[in-house]
């Protein structure tokens, strides 16, 4: 249908209107009412404004006038349906040119802000594809997209508390194609790093000189307990109520739904954890259920001089052979326990640093919101978060390495671990 032949069934219609009012008292009366509504209804004053243009349109005899305005009158009424209703809108073009490509990645993210942005420098992307193992293009659902879109939009996502709507204009996608994309990603790289960031037998890890280099190092700001290489504790990420089993997710001590996760944290600032665990389980359960005492035996023992290894982790945690906690209080504790309790707390810190900084880094884990259980794969953002968080350390460094003076594994030292 033509322009003016839809413009004249567009009249036609606009004349049955009129023609519903029998008298222009009629119509006058509607628009009386109308304004009396207005005062506490917006809607009110759109049918009021639109009502007065169709009766301006009707005193109108000139018929190439009466189409000019008739069709300014249908553009207002369509734009004002959508304008106003953000999810109704695409905010994206219709052939997708402002998708991100290597071509406009600098352009569309200046060095200024593209590490408050995706946490990385942008010469580090490259290298994190690789690290990553990412493909060069992916398809997910029908959904196609490059590497290099698909990992700063993952980037994006996990780092901001953006909705995908808040991101459609910026990444030229539609939510749905958000969507698809970063959960597409989460589990296909949760499949290759998923193993190996929840083991702690890893080469640069169980090698005796250096776990001669962290227990050297804690000694150094005063720990006083002998070979101990590191520090273990348990950290909750809630998430939206599900609507169905929400009894195993509840979590009685901080009051919210949520998983749980057994965090081992090196002088290096290198983190390894352990889970998810329903949010029912209590910390020193977590570490039974994995054996995190017996991991420890097999892996950080030595029988040529009978050299053990211990963690050290706090006191909801029940003590093992290689699992150390602090005294219990009790009222006849002698001062020696307490500075001993002191000393080795104050060096526990360190993996409270370390799990803030995943939390800081990736503060979609903070907003409940967007982390809707049996929905999405919520778990599997956060160990990607922590692995992320890993290269994050191993480029720029952290407070942990820094505090203890040690040096930081190399990336191929890092990753030799995920590599079967």
């Amino acid at each position: 249908m033509d322009d003016e032949a839809f413009f004249m069934t567009a009249a036609d219609v606009l004349e049955e209107i009129l023609e519903m009012h029998k008298s222009t008292e009629e119509v006058n009366k509607v628009i009386g009412d109308l304004m009396v509504e207005a005062v506490d209804s917006e809607e009110a004053v759109d049918d009021l404004l639109l009502l007065t243009e169709i009766r301006e349109l009707a005193e109108i005899e000139d018929e190439s006038v009466l189409l000019q305005k008739l069709a300014a009158l249908f553009q207002l009424v369509q734009a004002s349906s959508t304008i106003f209703r953000p999810y109704h809108q695409n905010f994206v073009t219709a052939t997708g040119v402002n998708r991100v490509t290597w071509m406009n990645v600098n352009t569309k993210y200046p060095a200024s802000i593209f590490r408050t942005l995706f946490r990385f420098n942008q010469e580090e992307i490259p290298t994190l594809l690789t690290a990553l193992k990412i493909p060069e293009h992916l398809n997910f659902d029908g959904h196609v997209t490059s590497g290099l879109e698909a990992l700063l939009l993952l980037l994006r996502r996990l780092s901001s508390l953006c909705r995908y709507v808040d991101l459609a204009m910026e990444f030229d996608l539609l939510p749905q194609f958000q969507s698809s994309i970063f959960n597409g990603l989460c589990l296909l790289l949760f499949r290759k790093i998923g193993p190996h960031i929840r083991r702690i037998d890893h080469e640069w890890m169980t090698d005796r000189r250096k776990l001669e280099v962290w227990s050297a190092a804690l000694r150094d700001k005063g720990c006083p307990l002998n070979n101990t290489f590191g520090w273990g504790d348990g950290t909750h990420i809630p998430v939206c109520k599900p609507v169905r089993g929400q009894r195993p997710w509840y979590d009685g001590h901080h009051k919210t739904h949520c998983f749980k996760n057994l965090v081992v944290t090196t002088p290096s600032g290198l983190n390894l954890c352990f889970g998810p665990f329903d949010g029912s389980t209590h910390d020193s359960l977590a570490a039974d259920i994995v054996g995190l005492d017996d991991l420890l035996i097999e892996h950080f023992s030595f029988e040529d001089d009978g050299t053990q290894y211990n963690l050290f982790l706090d006191a909801g945690y029940r003590v093992g052979h290689s699992m150390i906690t602090p005294f219990r209080g009790r009222r006849d504790m002698t001062q020696e326990e307490l500075d001993w309790n002191r000393l080795m707390c104050r060096q526990r810190v360190a993996v409270e640093w370390s799990i803030g900084k995943v939390k800081t880094l990736f503060k979609m884990l903070t907003y409940k919101k967007n982390l809707k259980a049996l929905m999405s794969p919520v778990a599997t953002y956060f160990y990607l978060a922590v692995h992320l968080t890993n290269l994050h350390t191993i480029f720029y460094g952290s407070e942990v390495a820094s505090y203890f003076n040690v040096p930081v594994e190399s990336l191929d030292e890092y990753l030799a671990g995920f590599t079967d």
